[in-house]
């Protein structure tokens, strides 16, 4: 069945234009749930919401994309993470993606159908498969970030890790439909409760990847991990108009392709903010503005550690969103992404 276009039935974004005071920049913002309400007033510049440890918050618009993610707060309650574009937005929905878009920038959410009969591979296929026909009702050709957020990630199923049949399901879909040659930056952590969901945002132009020097690229992984290598890129880097947003991707101690200082939180956070500076590094822009990080914590009681090591490397200023999540590998203990936007000096 062709899935029919569910959103409010207005003219797709035209990719011609490229005038920089044009162009939307996005933004995002970790919010409790009275900032959350405050901010959401601007509506008509939401690309989607992410709740964590609660559902759909009732101040949110009623076309407002909204997804909840199965992992909550490190410190409990209940957080919002919030996209804005700083032009108009308005809602597309897409079969069984929920999303918006602004001219130059897309946002969407979907809930893993899965069932106990059905292998994760099966389901992870079918949902990017579903992503890239919404892309297209869109009029976006280019993902750019992706955040993976799957129940018992590490948890073995009829035999083979879950992650290891994410991992495949994802690698056929992007065989079939991505038209870069390398995967967007991507983030893959393992929710405590409630279903898998994937969301992501997209542009007209893909993102340029980045990779890390002191890592192997994780889709050039040995068969030591899975069948499948994860298909990312360790950064990217996507440009609007006079503006770049960097994308790095989760990132934990691992040199080349090995895990490092099992059971040793301290020195995992050092390595894992030695690979943040590295792939920053590696993007070749400095001039950064508003940096956001999201920290997945095995053990919530590992956040002040973690905060302090963070806050000594980059700013106190920096925002900051510590999650309960199951890290990817099962001897890690942290695993950090970031995101901000720069404006590049002119050549």
């Amino acid at each position: 069945m062709t899935p029919q276009n569910k959103g409010t039935d207005l003219p797709r974004p035209d990719p011609s234009i490229t005038q920089p005071a044009s162009v939307s920049r996005a933004a995002v913002s970790y919010l409790d749930l009275p900032a959350a309400r405050a901010l959401s007033a601007d509506s008509p510049h939401i690309l989607g919401a992410v709740g964590f440890g609660m559902p759909r918050p009732d101040f949110l618009p009623p076309g407002c994309p909204f997804i909840a993610a199965p992992l909550s707060p490190a410190g409990g309650g209940a957080m919002v993470e919030l996209w804005q574009s700083s032009t108009p937005c308005r809602s597309i929905n897409f079969g069984s993606i929920t999303g918006a878009c602004s001219d130059h920038l897309a946002f969407g959410a979907i809930t893993l159908a899965e069932t106990r009969t059905i292998h994760l591979e099966v389901t992870a296929e079918a949902a990017y498969l579903a992503i890239f026909d919404f892309l297209d009702a869109a009029g976006f050709s280019a993902p750019i970030r992706f955040w993976n957020y799957l129940t018992e990630i590490t948890q073995e199923e009829e035999g083979l890790e879950r992650y290891h049949r994410f991992n495949i399901g994802r690698h056929r879909a992007f065989s079939a439909r991505l038209r870069e040659e390398l995967p967007p930056a991507a983030s893959g952590v393992g929710g405590t409760y409630g279903s898998s969901v994937i969301y992501f945002l997209a542009a007209h132009a893909p993102a340029r990847p980045v990779e890390n020097p002191r890592q192997v690229s994780a889709f050039a992984y040995p068969p030591l991990y899975g069948p499948r290598s994860p298909s990312f890129s360790r950064a990217s880097v996507a440009h609007l108009g006079s503006d770049a947003m960097i994308f790095v991707s989760g990132t934990a101690s691992i040199v080349g392709h090995e895990s490092r200082h099992a059971s040793d939180l301290q020195s995992q956070a050092a390595e894992t903010i030695e690979n943040l500076r590295a792939v920053i590094g590696a993007t070749g822009i400095t001039d950064f503005d508003h940096w956001a990080f999201k920290i997945y914590l095995r053990n919530p009681a590992h956040r002040g550690a973690v905060e302090l090591a963070l806050i000594r490397a980059f700013s106190p200023a920096c925002q900051r969103l510590y999650l309960h999540g199951e890290i990817c590998r099962r001897e890690l203990l942290v695993e950090i992404e970031a995101f901000c936007t720069a404006t590049p000096p002119m050549s």
